[in-house]
């Protein structure tokens, strides 16, 4: 598959599955049975939300992908240029204690035909200063990278600050070997980790690496490369990254299309050296760790054509426990396309679903004390 195609369909086009009539509003999803009482919406009205974290004092920051913009440029594609289009309507949303939602800054989004509009990813926090990864740009797009796009970006207080240009690195280097005319030269700042070496990582699910990036500086460099390691050749598509207790990073793996069931997995990383941790999951969108210890993987669920319908499934998405050894639990599931997770200290999840409908039907819902769920 289209190196560009494989690394984002996570977003599928909106206007796709509108009109196959497949998309719910946030108030009709079925929430999930627990054993922990009900879960709680806590904030709404996103427009595919892809990123979460919950500070100390319960704020809520979210991330969403926006709906594009007014700015075109073209896209090439087997069968010639098609339109695309770009615009600051991604957002990070501060959502209060009391649950008031401010749209703290604007970010790029960007939107290819096919695949949808791409903007903030994942969500990181070193002391005072929020961060995100945000954006994807390729090197066939007809335009200069705009600023904030395929970028790590710091949010001073109502404007979004690019820190690294992490296309830039790829452009320069291309970790995963895919020529630049077969799309190659691509790169998803989408996964953001906070390390304990008081640097950033950056699962970029378009260049198949870990990135590290210096806060203070901006400068760019390789952990890994993560190419072919999900039996869809190059194409293993990072998305969320972690630390462990040990130390090590770990990285979800999302797998390239057509997202074989199985195929996704989670790896250590460490040293320079890649290796399994657990594996034999489908479609993972993150990976965090929780109070606990434990690490906790994110299934956005599964990939299924239908003739004139979605080609994912509707609540089939889960939240996977990881034990040591890669020990699997499921403890959540029933979602509806989840993206991400963050936890508070009470063990407490936040999870952002609907990363794929209709305008707006994004939310990010609470499941009080995940961290004691029992295994489903």
């Amino acid at each position: 598959m289209h190196k560009e195609a494989s690394r984002n369909l996570i977003r599928l086009p909106l206007t796709a599955l509108v009109s196959a009539g497949l998309l719910l509003g946030c108030a009709s999803l079925p929430l999930p049975h627990t054993q922990a009482g009900p879960p709680r919406v806590v904030a709404t009205g996103l427009n595919g939300p892809q990123g979460v974290h919950v500070g100390s004092d319960g704020t809520l920051w979210v991330t969403d992908d926006g709906l594009g913009g007014e700015t075109p440029f073209d896209v090439p594609s087997p069968q010639g240029n098609a339109e695309g289009n770009y615009g600051p309507t991604a957002r990070v949303v501060r959502v209060a204690p009391d649950g008031t939602q401010t749209v703290v800054a604007n970010t790029p989004s960007i939107f290819i035909p096919g695949i949808g509009p791409t903007g903030g990813g994942k969500i990181a926090v070193i002391g005072s200063n929020v961060y995100v990864a945000n954006g994807v740009w390729n090197a066939g797009f007809s335009i200069a990278r705009p600023a904030g796009a395929s970028a790590v970006l710091r949010i001073d207080g109502a404007a979004a600050t690019e820190v690294a240009n992490v296309f830039a690195f790829e452009a320069a280097t291309n970790p995963d070997g895919v020529p630049a005319e077969q799309g190659g030269i691509d790169s998803h700042a989408y996964g953001l980790g906070a390390g304990p070496d008081g640097q950033l990582y950056v699962a970029d699910a378009g260049a198949n690496a870990l990135f590290k990036v210096d806060p203070g500086s901006g400068a760019v460099s390789l952990v890994a490369s993560l190419a072919g390691r999900t039996g869809t050749g190059a194409q293993s598509v990072p998305t969320g990254v972690a630390f462990g207790q040990d130390g090590a990073a770990y990285v979800s793996l999302l797998s390239g299309g057509p997202f074989p069931s199985g195929a996704a997995r989670v790896v250590k990383v460490s040293g320079g050296t890649v290796s399994d941790f657990a594996t034999g999951m489908t479609m993972l969108t993150d990976v965090e760790r929780g109070p606990d210890g434990n690490l906790y993987a994110v299934s956005f669920g599964r990939f299924a054509p239908a003739p004139g319908g979605s080609p994912f499934v509707p609540n089939a998405g889960s939240v996977i426990r990881l034990k040591a050894g890669g020990v699997k639990e499921t403890v959540l599931s029933g979602l509806n396309y989840p993206t991400s997770l963050a936890f508070n200290a009470a063990g407490d999840a936040y999870v952002a679903e609907n990363g794929v409908g209709a305008p707006g039907s994004g939310r990010v819902v609470r499941y009080s004390g995940l961290t004691r769920y029992p295994a489903e």
